[in-house]
């Protein structure tokens, strides 16, 4: 069981502060009211230093109920805890003043006129003692309640992220197998009518899943690295679909080094190519813009696709990870936005600037 005060130096600098603080205050009152300077000083320190012993002894009887009980189950009752913290401060109050009693008669046994108020400062003594105790206590139970809330922060902060790594990995579940699936059935298709770039193919693929896979979802990274990997999964698509897939990329320079959020931008390439190509022989030209504003950087990937042979389905799964994966790094809820007109679909995502 460890003690606060003495287990954190910025408490323990502030509780013998407060001691000295105590001491000259103690020592100012007796030398103008009662004592000679010298005696005043004496007096002072021995109950201030009796004091502050207890007053650091008194944390364990306190926090010892509290930490060391044997049944979980069992709750103290209100009553218990006044008769326990009464009994304690009163045993406390007789400690000290018995102790600093019988230590300061020791070193003034020959001075009969300080023996005799030492007698009849008692009952001031036990008054002030007590207040003393009492905000002690009070004092403990603060640090006790901050304590408990600052675990209790860190636990949450800590399931934070460990639920934060579980849905980034849910995420990831879902979209590399389906990147993967209709790239294998590519290359099969591709192994009969052309084995040259089904070989090309699988190539690519290997490049960009060994790329995807040495990364961790959880961690930024700048977009020229998102980007060369986007144009690694572009590559693969083309060697299927050929001059019918179009890419265009106008990237400011100084969007380049902006950290997104890895494998972030895969799911739109996707789409566009799944409503885009997969259902129709129309080519399909993918535009990519990015600027560098004053708080964010904004992408956006718009395709163009034929609406008479590709069937609404509404956003998708892939858009619903981008949307999931904007609100766990980001906290928010309003960072893409989706726009659709009779032959054109454009998703603009505005990343905040560290």
């Amino acid at each position: 069981m460890l003690h606060p005060i003495l287990a954190q130096k910025r408490l323990f600098y502030g509780f013998l502060a407060g001691w000295i603080t105590i001491f000259s205050g103690h020592t100012l009152f007796l030398y103008s009211k009662y004592l000679p300077f010298g005696e005043a000083v004496i007096d002072a320190f021995i109950y201030n230093m009796v004091f502050m012993v207890l007053s650091v002894a008194l944390y364990f009887p306190l926090a010892y109920p509290e930490d060391c009980t044997k049944d979980p189950n069992f709750k103290k009752s209100f009553l218990y805890h006044t008769f326990h913290h009464i009994t304690t401060g009163v045993v406390t109050l007789v400690l000290w003043l018995g102790v600093s009693f019988f230590l300061a008669s020791l070193i003034f046994n020959s001075d009969p006129d300080y023996l005799a108020f030492a007698r009849t400062s008692l009952p001031m003594r036990a008054a002030f003692g007590g207040l003393l105790i009492v905000l002690m206590i009070s004092m403990y139970h603060f640090i006790s309640f901050y304590k408990h809330i600052e675990e209790k922060s860190t636990k949450e902060e800590q399931l934070k992220k460990m639920l934060k790594e579980a849905e980034l990995k849910a995420l990831k579940a879902q979209l590399n197998p389906h990147f993967l699936f209709n790239s294998l059935n590519s290359i099969s298709s591709l192994t009969i009518s052309d084995p040259e770039a089904a070989r090309e193919m699988l190539t690519l693929l290997s490049d960009f899943l060994r790329y995807s896979l040495k990364r961790k979802e959880e961690t930024l990274l700048p977009l020229k690295e998102e980007i060369q990997n986007i144009q690694r999964y572009l590559e693969i698509e083309k060697v299927r679909f050929g001059e019918r897939l179009d890419c265009q990329f106008q990237i400011e320079d100084s969007c380049l080094e902006m950290p997104v959020p890895a494998m972030l931008l895969q799911p739109l390439y996707e789409n566009a190519i799944k409503h885009g190509l997969y259902e129709s022989i129309e080519p399909v030209c993918i535009q990519t813009n990015c600027r560098s504003h004053y708080k964010y950087l904004t992408i956006s990937v718009k395709n163009n696709f034929d609406p008479d042979s590709t069937p609404v389905k509404g956003e998708g799964v892939g858009l619903e990870n981008i949307r999931s994966k904007l609100r766990l790094f980001y906290k928010r809820n309003d960072l893409m936005e989706i726009n659709k007109d009779q032959n054109t679909f454009e998703v603009k995502i505005s990343i905040p600037k560290p």
